[in-house]
């Protein structure tokens, strides 16, 4: 920190001292407003400083200490893993595992042994017994991600499992008591599942518990300088370049867009600026649609985005609404019409929070009125503008 040349005496060695302790508590100041800047906004590796994040993490706490069934529901890449780790992290469970498993990552035949485990024998390729990921949550908890691709009879076999605290592995006379946490996750509203009969009823009032909605990132922008500069201080290709920030030009374009991927694809953009930038400061990030380059008009060019989206999302509600008019409601025939499958069109339905029953014959509202009050009254998780 400093040096003191000889010959010296003890008022050099006093003043040297004095400068050092200065220092250092300026240093000690700076470590202590960071810490309490991250408890603020930082919980269970999750960052935000917005008030539906922080009523997520009051629910969590609360939740934790309990054995209670969890329910997180939000768009992917929104963080529902970071969600079912801080439950468990939190809980008397910390010290048993943390299993987790996509349902959507295996075909039926294949998530029911990788769910109940086999013993040997009981299909061609089992050489020997295996555990499943019940078995292997044992007083522990048991993550199920994308539950919504779950088959209502594997839905009716993990209830079982679920109500009784017993599984019996595939091949096996023997049930075995589990004590297990189970925390779920899904990208589509179950409720909206078991209303199309994709998903029983049973099982969801079995695992909606306690129910967590993740907010998109769009309605969350506050929060994305943050995420940025937690990302670029852990990443290990900006530290090893002491990459220290982002220029302020392209931290709005950040912030202006629509964020489809939510905070997973924030990381891959950043990621990708950090490994092509060659500065100390990150001067061009690389987003779906084309950032205009430096002129006089791209102010007025940026801001006219938001209202070409707008614009196309209207007539797209528009279209949708003749459509589902014609049809009468009925969601197969105005899917036909449009020439999408029948999920794409309920997607889109929930997009612009237009309900079926409106639509059908004993309805006399005026339909564009409906469309406007349901997004605006009656519809909680509307998604809001993005891109066609």
């Amino acid at each position: 920190s400093d040096y003191i040349v000889k010959p010296f005496g003890a008022a050099a060695i006093q003043e040297s001292t004095r400068l050092v302790l200065e220092k250092a508590k300026g240093f000690t100041e700076i470590r202590h407003l960071r810490r309490s800047l991250k408890d603020q906004c930082e919980f269970g590796g999750m960052l935000s400083k917005t008030p539906e994040m922080h009523k997520v993490f009051e629910t969590i706490r609360m939740v934790s200490g309990t054995n209670m069934t969890v329910l997180v529901e939000g768009e992917t890449g929104t963080g529902k893993e970071l969600v079912a780790s801080a439950i468990h992290h939190q809980s008397p469970r910390r010290e048993g595992p943390f299993v987790t498993i996509n349902c959507a990552g295996f075909p039926e035949t294949l998530l029911e042994s990788e769910l109940f485990g086999y013993e040997r024998g009981a299909f061609t390729g089992a050489d020997r017994a295996t555990a499943g990921k019940i078995e292997l949550a044992h007083r522990g908890t048991l993550f199920l991600d994308e539950i919504e691709s779950m088959s209502i009879t594997m839905q009716a076999k993990l209830l079982r499992v679920l109500e009784d605290q017993k599984v019996q592995r595939l091949g096996g006379s023997r049930r075995v008591h589990i004590d297990m946490r189970v925390v779920a996750a899904s990208n589509v509203p179950p409720k909206d599942l078991v209303d199309q009969g994709r998903m029983r009823s049973d099982f969801y009032y079995r695992i909606n518990v306690i129910p967590i909605y993740l907010v998109p990132l769009r309605q969350r922008r506050e929060d994305i300088p943050l995420l940025v500069q937690d990302f670029l201080r852990h990443h290990p290709v900006a530290v090893g370049k002491r990459i220290t920030g982002i220029s302020q030009r392209d931290m709005s374009h950040l912030m202006q867009y629509s964020w489809p991927g939510n905070i997973r694809q924030l990381q891959n953009v950043l990621e990708r600026a950090i490994v092509l930038t060659t500065g100390r400061v990150i001067e061009k990030v690389d987003l779906p649609y084309a950032v205009p380059p430096d002129r006089a008009d791209e102010k007025m060019v940026s801001s006219d985005l938001p209202l070409l989206r707008e614009w196309l999302n209207e007539q797209e509600k528009r279209y949708l609404l003749q459509q589902l008019e014609s049809s009468g409601g009925k969601l197969s025939l105005a899917a036909r019409s449009c020439g999408v499958d029948v999920k794409t069109l309920y997607r889109k339905m929930r997009l612009h929070g237009l309900d079926k029953r409106v639509f059908q014959p004993r309805a006399s509202k005026d339909l564009l009125s409906v469309g406007k009050n349901s997004l605006d009254e009656k519809t909680p998780f509307f998604l809001g503008p993005r891109d066609s």
